[in-house]
């Protein structure tokens, strides 16, 4: 039993004799070892083929990565190269700058003392600083233009370029212009056509004794009859201005004029930046944009010529006060700080125009007379002042003194009968529908009277965006034309494409050539061509900026958008599949969402 226990506990193999077996021992220990061998190499090879799947989705991962960083980079430096093709610049900008100006202009005059207004005046400081580096990067766009204009007529195959170019750009911005004032001429025959239908209307229609009655307009006492008269002949001379000033003839007489002043452009710019190497390295010659800058005086031409027309049609009080307001922080921002009587006499001259521009009642002919002249008084002595200060150099005077003219001359033109012609009309239909007949019921009825307001706002609201188009951006983008822009930016749409066309080339295989040409060529070439657009119509440089900008991020995320599908329509293989899984998603987000919502 014990023996029996022994065995149970020991090793029952032990007690038998050891046979050397020979091959057949061999053959089973080679056996084992072979089982354990294999087994290991199968290990290994798992373990190889996992660390090759993780490597080559890490390699995919930083390819997708690369390709990203790279895609961004590019649409990155296309948006960067908008602003180097046609820098920051236009109306907008220069209002912002003006309005910088100006508030600086008003703290100068006062040291700042406070905290507050210490902190107000340097952020001002700063940001009329980045307002002018901003502007002096459309130097850069002009030296381009001039450059490559050169270039393109230096022989004739690329000068006919140049001028096809310049030709197209110039017909596309004239349409873009006739539009606004076409839109006018619609309105101001529209208006007309009632008013004399009217007029006929009412003299057919009513009494001897109506038509003979005593009706008192803004201080002035005449017969209906009268009234109704001077009516038909401010109807027919709202006609005669629009058309002599602002019709397709009118303009193109003043296009002619444009051209003419325009001629000398391009050697003003070479004289500007070539003329030799201080002038090119010379910060001085950077700091305002240089198209802008030299032709000053030929827009200040226009301008003078445009407004005055306009003056006949429509010279309201908004429009006279805005005119002065204009000249006045012209002027404003070229007294000097230390210049404090000047200061004084502008802080007067501003009060004045409030209280010219609240005239009103029935005393608003004489109280607005009585106001020009208190105006013209203060304007004399600016004049007088500004010409014996010594404070200011000979053409800084002569640059304060044509904007002291202007506003002279606006205020000049705000006497008795000086209104524009669709002033007067309103003046007279207001006088009547709140005059009545001898039956007891109002000559021009409110829905009459409301049908006149309507038209005569727009007219008044187009006429002031369509004169203010042509005196400021058509202005502008003639003389870029002029300095060789058409053909430059035609040809920046080519680089975008070169770009866009090498980095499909550069890709590996046609999935990731299709990735490429979604996430990064289509939105890159659309900057580049929505800038061109954008310059055809006119757009100003910073709207221009903001409009491609956002039309390339949005055809980003298109591209993007696209490019996902794509990759899932690869993987599904159906079309069906890839809409009922992004129809799925489309319903788990907007669960989530209601979810979250019912939580709160």
């Amino acid at each position: 039993m014990n023996n029996y226990l022994n065995i149970q506990n020991s090793n029952i193999f032990s007690s038998f004799p050891t046979y050397n077996l020979g091959g057949e021992s061999s053959i089973v220990k080679d056996t084992a070892k072979v089982s354990d061998t294999n087994l290991l190499e199968k290990h290994a090879k798992a373990d190889t083929f996992n660390e090759n799947k993780e490597q080559a989705k890490s390699k995919k991962r930083k390819k997708i990565l690369f390709g990203s960083t790279i895609a961004s980079a590019i649409f990155t430096a296309g948006v960067a190269g908008v602003v180097l093709l046609r820098g920051v610049h236009g109306s907008s900008f220069s209002k912002i700058k003006s309005k910088l100006s100006s508030e600086l202009s008003k703290m100068q005059s006062n040291t700042p003392k406070d905290f507050v207004t210490k902190t107000t005046y340097y952020t001002r400081k700063g940001a009329k600083k980045s307002v002018d580096t901003l502007e002096a990067t459309s130097n850069f766009t002009a030296i381009k233009d001039w450059i490559c204009d050169r270039i393109f007529r230096s022989n004739k195959v690329t000068e006919k370029y140049a001028d096809g170019t310049a030709a197209g750009f110039k017909k596309v911005v004239d349409k873009t212009l006739g539009k606004k004032y076409d839109k006018v001429e619609i309105k101001v025959k529209d208006l007309t056509s009632l008013l004399k239908h009217h007029s006929l209307d009412s003299l057919k229609n009513m009494s001897e004794k109506d038509r003979l009655q005593e009706i008192n307009i803004k201080g002035q006492t005449k017969t209906l009859e009268e009234w109704i008269n001077i009516l038909s002949q401010q109807s027919s001379r709202l006609e005669t201005e629009f058309d002599k000033s602002f019709s397709l003839g009118a303009r193109r007489t003043r296009d002619a004029k444009r051209t003419s002043l325009l001629a000398d452009l391009p050697e003003k710019i070479r004289n500007r930046f070539f003329k030799d190497k201080k002038t090119l390295f010379n910060p001085e010659t950077y700091k305002s944009y240089a198209t802008q800058d030299l032709t000053q005086e030929a827009h200040r031409e226009l301008q003078d010529d445009i407004v005055r027309a306009k003056k006949q049609i429509t010279n309201n009080i908004t429009s006279i006060h805005d005119n002065i307001k204009t000249s006045l922080a012209a002027f404003k921002k070229e007294i000097k700080p230390e210049d404090e009587i000047t200061s004084e006499t502008v802080k007067k001259l501003a009060q004045s125009f409030e209280k010219f521009k609240n005239c009103a009642g029935e005393n608003e002919v004489k109280e607005r007379a009585k106001i020009s002249k208190e105006i013209s008084g203060l304007i004399d002595d600016l004049i007088k002042s500004t010409k014996s200060n010594k404070l200011y150099a000979q053409t800084e005077q002569d640059e304060m003194l044509k904007h002291l003219d202007s506003i002279k001359e606006t205020v000049l033109s705000t006497g008795v009968g000086s209104k524009g012609s669709l002033e007067e009309i309103m003046t007279i239909l207001k006088g009547l529908n709140k005059a009545k007949a001898t039956t007891g019921q109002k000559i021009i009825s409110d829905a009459q009277y409301k049908e006149f307001e309507k038209l005569s706002s727009k007219i008044s609201k187009g006429l002031g965006k369509a004169t203010e188009l042509e005196i400021n951006d058509y202005f502008i983008k003639q003389a870029e034309i002029k300095v060789g822009s058409a053909a430059t930016d035609v040809a920046s749409v080519l680089f975008p494409i070169g770009v866009g066309a090498y980095s499909i080339a550069s890709s590996d295989g046609k999935d990731e050539k299709i990735s490429t040409t979604l996430t990064t060529c289509i939105p890159l070439v659309g900057t580049f061509a929505t800038m061109v657009y954008g310059t055809t119509k006119m757009f100003s440089g910073v709207k221009n900026l903001v409009f491609a900008a956002g039309s390339g991020l949005v055809l980003k995320l298109i591209g993007d958008g696209c490019d996902r599908l794509y990759k899932k329509y690869k993987d599904k293989g159906s079309v069906v599949n890839v809409v009922k899984d992004e129809y799925d998603r489309f319903l788990i987000d907007f669960e989530e969402k209601n979810t979250t919502k019912e939580k709160k």
